[in-house]
C-alpha cells in the first residue's frame, strides 16, 4: 500500500492508544485518505467483527469524498468486491465480518442510532458539537476527527477537552503528501505571500479565516421552483490543471438570495464533453428555453462552439463602471450582500466558498483581490450572477437570447 507522511503520523498517534486523534492539516495533506487507509487495515485485521463509522457533513460530500477514496484504496490493493458493498445503505462488509459504514451528520436516525467500535469525523469543523457528542457517547473505541484549522470550533475548544483525556494531536501539510503533482505544489506555494491563507492552508496552523468573500452562506436540500426568479448559468472553463465548473443560478432579487446548484465540476474535458454533460444534466437549449449561460468572455471560440451545439452561451460581463481597474473586486462587492444558498450536492462548490478569501499582504493588510486558488465555481458564480443582475445590457431583463 502506498502511503504518505501523513499516514505515518497517524500510525504513530494510533500506537499511543488514545481515545481521540485530533487530525489537523493544511490543504492537500492527505488527511482523509490516510485515515481511511489506516481504519481499513485495522478493520480487516480485527479478530472479531467490528463496526467503523465514517461521518461527514452531507451524503453528497461523503460520496464525492470519503466513499470515493475508500473504493480507490480497496481497488488499488485488489481488495474491492462489489458484492460486499451495500449501495443503498452505504456500508462495506470485509471478509472477517467487520463493517465500514458511511453516513451523514444530517441523518438523525443514524446519529442517534446504534453504536460502533470506531468513529471518523471527516471535516469535523462542519459538524455541530451536539451531533459530535451524540456520536462520541455511542462509540466504544478510538475517535479520529480531521479538519482544516480555519477557525475555532468544538475540536479546538479547551473547555470541551478538560474532561476528556486521552487526546493526541497531529499536524500535516502538503509537504507530507509526496503524491502531489509539481503543478499542485506550485499552486499552493504561490500563496505564501498571503499570511492568513498560508498559515491555515499552507502550514496547517490554527488560524481564523478573516476576510471571507462570502459571509452569508446557507446549505439547502434542493433548488426552489423557478417561478418568477431570475434564472441563468455561470461557466468557467478549465482543462488539464484547472477545473471546468458550471453552476445553475436562481436569483431572488426581492429577498436578496442567490440559489446555486453545481452542474459540472471536472478536469480534463473539452467542449464536446461539456456539451454532453450539459445535455445529460438537462440544461435547456435555446430551442426549448433560452436561459443565458454566462461563460468566460476570454474564451470566445469555446463560447461560439457551445452556441453551435444549441445553448444560449454569452460572454460574461467582466467590466464594472465603478472600478474599471479592478472589476473583479467591484463585481464581488455587488454580489456579496446576497445570501448564497448552495445545494448539499454541490460539494466542491461548497468547499470553494468556505475558503474563498480576500488576499492579504505580509503585514496582514487586505488587498482588493481574492486569493487565486480553488476558485473555479467562484468565478462561474460571479460570471452568472453579476452578468444577469448588474450588467448594463441586462438591467430590467430576465433573459437574453441569441438567435
Amino acid at each position: 500500500m502506498e502511503t504518505t507522511g501523513t499516514f505515518a503520523k497517524l500510525v504513530d498517534a494510533w500506537a499511543l492508544d488514545p481515545r481521540y486523534i485530533d487530525d489537523r492539516g493544511g490543504t492537500r495533506s492527505g488527511k482523509t485518505y490516510s485515515a481511511l487507509q489506516l481504519l481499513t487495515l485495522v478493520a480487516m485485521s480485527d479478530q472479531i467483527p467490528t463496526i467503523t463509522s465514517i461521518v461527514s457533513e452531507t451524503l453528497p460530500h461523503l460520496k464525492k469524498g470519503a466513499i470515493r477514496d475508500f473504493k480507490d484504496i480497496l481497488g488499488a490493493e485488489h481488495w474491492w468486491n462489489l458484492k460486499r458493498w451495500n449501495a443503498s445503505e452505504n456500508f462495506y462488509t470485509f471478509p472477517n465480518g467487520s463493517i465500514m459504514e458511511f453516513f451523514s451528520a444530517d441523518s438523525p436516525s443514524k446519529v442517534m442510532g446504534p453504536g460502533r467500535h470506531r468513529l471518523f469525523l471527516n471535516e469535523a469543523n462542519h459538524i455541530g458539537w451536539e451531533t459530535a457528542r451524540q456520536l462520541f457517547v455511542r462509540t466504544r473505541g478510538i475517535i479520529i476527527y480531521d479538519y482544516n484549522p480555519a477557525g475555532e470550533f468544538w475540536g479546538t475548544d479547551p473547555e470541551i477537552w478538560k474532561t476528556r483525556p486521552g487526546r493526541v494531536s497531529i499536524n500535516s501539510t502538503y509537504l507530507d503528501n509526496q503524491f502531489l503533482s509539481p503543478e499542485q505544489v506550485a499552486e499552493i506555494e504561490a500563496n505564501k505571500g498571503d499570511k492568513n491563507w498560508w498559515n491555515v492552508y499552507g502550514l496547517g496552523k490554527m488560524g481564523r479565516l478573516e476576510g471571507l468573500v462570502y459571509n452569508n452562506v446557507e446549505l439547502i436540500d434542493e433548488m426552489p421552483p423557478v417561478g418568477n426568479l431570475r434564472e441563468c448559468y455561470g461557466l468557467d472553463y478549465g482543462f488539464s490543471n484547472s477545473t471546468t465548473s458550471l453552476v445553475h443560478l436562481l436569483i431572488d432579487e426581492g429577498r436578496r438570495r442567490i440559489y446555486v446548484d453545481q452542474i459540472i465540476y471536472q478536469k480534463g474535458i473539452i467542449n464536446s464533453d461539456i456539451a454532453e454533460l450539459m445535455k445529460a444534466a438537462g440544461v435547456p437549449k435555446k430551442s426549448v428555453r433560452a436561459v443565458p449561460i454566462y461563460a468566460d468572455a476570454a474564451e470566445p471560440k469555446s463560447n461560439a462552439e457551445l452556441c453551435r451545439y444549441g445553448w444560449n452561451v454569452l460572454g460574461c460581463d467582466k467590466t464594472n463602471d465603478s472600478d474599471r481597474h479592478n472589476p473583479i473586486t467591484a463585481q464581488l462587492g455587488m454580489i456579496t450582500p446576497y445570501t448564497i444558498c448552495i445545494t448539499k450536492r454541490s460539494v466542491e462548490t461548497k468547499k470553494e466558498i468556505d475558503g474563498y478569501m480576500w488576499a492579504t499582504n505580509q503585514a496582514g493588510e487586505r488587498l482588493n483581490v481574492p486569493v487565486k486558488v480553488n476558485d473555479h465555481s467562484m468565478d462561474a458564480l460571479r460570471y452568472g450572477a453579476y452578468s444577469e443582475l448588474f450588467s448594463n445590457k441586462n438591467k430590467g431583463k430576465y433573459h437574453v437570447s441569441i438567435h
